[in-house]
């Protein structure tokens, strides 16, 4: 498996974007975050911290190994969190505490080929996290983690 290659900056613009499709009650909260508050380096490895998983990342591929990229950009523009994955076949990746809460843009690109972009508030909730799922070909983006 190749190794991880993550960069990580640290948003200090937690706007949200008029055009950001969140749902109201989120949007709430996405206005009344203050990027001062949140520090995404604190408390990662600290066991009395609540952590939060940002990103969940699910390969239901039995037999073949995909390259993923993710990009999360903040309302500005600003490449917040970039990795890319080598995703083994039933492989599950998760970002605990990458991001600050806030609104941002999230780009999934399966092996320079299929491309997906959404607009969601990431935070501590289950509903706050990115789930990026990959399998037969297919790439689904969606926001939160839901009870099947």
């Amino acid at each position: 498996m190749a190794p991880q290659q993550t960069t990580r900056r640290r948003v200090t613009d937690e706007r949200t974007d008029a055009g950001a499709a969140l749902s109201p009650s989120r949007e709430a909260v996405a206005d009344e975050v203050e990027s001062d508050d949140v520090d995404s380096d604190v408390g990662v490895d600290d066991p009395r911290t609540l952590n939060s998983e940002d990103v969940h990342v699910r390969s239901y591929a039995h037999e073949t190994t995909y390259e993923l990229d993710l990009e999360v950009r903040a309302p500005d523009g600003d490449v917040a969190f970039e990795t890319t994955y080598a995703l083994e076949p039933g492989a599950l990746r998760s970002e605990i505490n990458a991001l600050p809460t806030g609104a941002y843009e999230v780009r999934a690109t399966l092996g320079d080929e299929r491309s997906r972009t959404l607009r969601c508030l990431i935070d501590d909730s289950p509903d706050g996290t990115v789930l990026v799922e990959v399998g037969n070909g297919v790439l689904s983006l969606t926001e939160g983690l839901h009870d099947r």
